[in-house]
């Protein structure tokens, strides 16, 4: 069975990338992380095997490739807290990376992770609180440089 996003958070996705002008990654991140449903944040669980598979096929990023594995971790770990705004964000990122709605394709050599990067970046920044005391709520340091 192929676990998809919800149409609502499937056509905000498919419709980033037809705008004519890239949206800005934090208004992205805000307004698509309104529309992941309890059942999205449900599915992705589903998905984290094929992300994780998707990220270990990163070679020219190891930074891109720790942080997807940071909020993968993160992600999987919180699930008892529901749709958290934070959940709510790197579930949006992770569905990005996963599926292909990009802005930039992933086939593009050299720039085509741009894009997810990009994501990545801004979801884990506007999140490094939430990240940092989960991880001292776990009685585990944090990494230095994720």
């Amino acid at each position: 069975m192929k676990i998809t996003p919800s149409v609502p958070l499937s056509r905000y996705l498919s419709q980033k990338n037809r705008t004519g002008r890239p949206p800005n990654p934090t208004t992205c991140i805000t307004q698509g992380a309104e529309l992941v449903s309890p059942a999205d944040l449900s599915g992705l669980s589903g998905l984290l095997p094929q992300v994780k598979q998707k990220a270990v096929g990163i070679t020219d990023s190891e930074r891109l490739r720790r942080r997807i594995d940071l909020l993968v971790l993160f992600f999987q770990e919180t699930q008892a807290q529901g749709g958290t705004p934070e959940r709510r964000e790197v579930a949006l990122v992770l569905f990005y990376f996963l599926k292909g709605f990009d802005m930039i394709p992933d086939s593009i050599p050299q720039i085509g992770l741009l894009d997810d990067a990009l994501l990545v970046e801004t979801a884990l920044n506007r999140n490094l609180a939430a990240l940092r005391a989960h991880w001292a709520a776990t009685q585990r340091v944090f990494p230095e440089n994720p």
